[in-house]
């Protein structure tokens, strides 16, 4: 058999189910390659985890099966059991030398649903595989776990990292709300790479989980950044207290905002539209957290300017009328 795998995303980042679906089919004693134009396949995997990558011309392309899968086409389709647990081919993407893999799935936060994970993978976060299953000794290790301290399991699966001895990254970050003295005393001994927080509910105190993380000395609040939902369910106002409370105990707070590509392009322009999709008031809203956004992630700019009310930008906006663009009327 001559299997074929196209990788819709490019080839920046290594796709892991393509990674295991080559490691399986080789083990049947089939040919696997990225598939190419103008060549007969037996099957074509097609696999696309976001959905704004762009498509190839699948007319060039020929085979007798196609499977399409990966978020960036729906959310249900998984890989058979015997292929999900399959080592990863890493020969696929010899560019990139790290392990890359879960170690759990899920994550518990149901009502956040500007994320994908409990629809995707589930409302709890549940452990699915040991470090055995994805890492071969590899001085560096990538998670892409969502959750992991949620998981009841979560300090066994800390150990395994520990005595691999390589470097981990937490791509999907770590959740502070479950932060607490064993897992601390377990990241004290690993060598964590970026160590990445979120604080998205306004409504949830996570300042004294903050307060915990800073006094640990597990990092420095400086290197550590903290993602900052705006745009979603909370005031400016709200959204302020979170990034004064941050930057009161040292840390670096990063400003998300909800559905950001709805209202402008990737120059922070208006889309030609706007007006007659999104209200005077939800444009304002959105304008505010786009000052916000420039304000707080800018390092120089934070170190210069305290107060979000003498940003000059922002303060001119504001003298001049706070405009953003009108509904035309017919």
């Amino acid at each position: 058999m001559i299997v074929g795998l196209i990788d819709v995303d490019s080839h920046n980042f290594p796709n892991l189910a393509l990674m295991k679906l080559s490691s399986y089919w080789k083990k049947q004693g089939s040919k696997v390659e990225f598939a190419r134009p103008q060549t007969h396949y037996d099957r074509i995997y097609v696999s696309k985890v976001f959905t704004q990558s762009i498509e190839p011309d699948f007319k060039q392309y020929n085979a007798s099966e196609w499977f399409f899968g990966g978020s960036g086409y729906d959310l249900t389709t998984v890989l058979p059991d015997e292929v999900e647990h399959s080592f990863p081919d890493y020969t696929l993407y010899p560019q990139f030398k790290y392990a890359l893999g879960f170690l759990t799935r899920g994550c518990p936060r149901m009502n956040h649903t500007f994320c994908i994970t409990p629809k995707k993978d589930g409302c709890r976060s549940r452990k699915v595989a040991d470090l055995s299953e994805f890492w071969n000794g590899q001085s560096h290790i990538l998670l892409l776990d969502q959750n992991i301290l949620a998981c009841p399991d979560a300090n066994d699966l800390l150990q395994q990292l520990v005595d691999s001895g390589a470097s981990v990254e937490f791509n999907g970050g770590l959740d502070i709300r479950f932060l607490n003295e064993q897992n601390i005393e377990l990241f004290r001994q690993m060598k964590v790479i970026d160590y990445h927080f979120a604080w998205d509910d306004p409504k949830e105190n996570l300042f004294p989980k903050f307060q915990q993380l800073k006094d640990s000395g597990i990092v420095e609040p400086k290197r550590c950044g903290v993602y900052v939902l705006t745009n979603y369910w909370s005031t400016i106002q709200e959204d302020l207290n979170r990034i004064y409370h941050l930057r009161s105990l040292g840390f670096s707070p990063f400003v998300m905002i909800f559905d950001k590509q709805k209202y402008v392009d990737e120059h922070g322009h208006w889309l030609p539209d706007v007006g007659e999709r999104f209200s005077q008031e939800q444009l304002i809203h959105f304008k505010t957290c786009q000052h916000m956004q420039r304000w707080c992630n800018h390092r120089a700019i934070q170190q210069t300017v305290a107060d979000f009310n003498d940003y000059e930008r922002y303060r001119n906006w504001i003298q001049k009328g706070s405009k953003v663009p009108k509904q035309e009327r017919t």
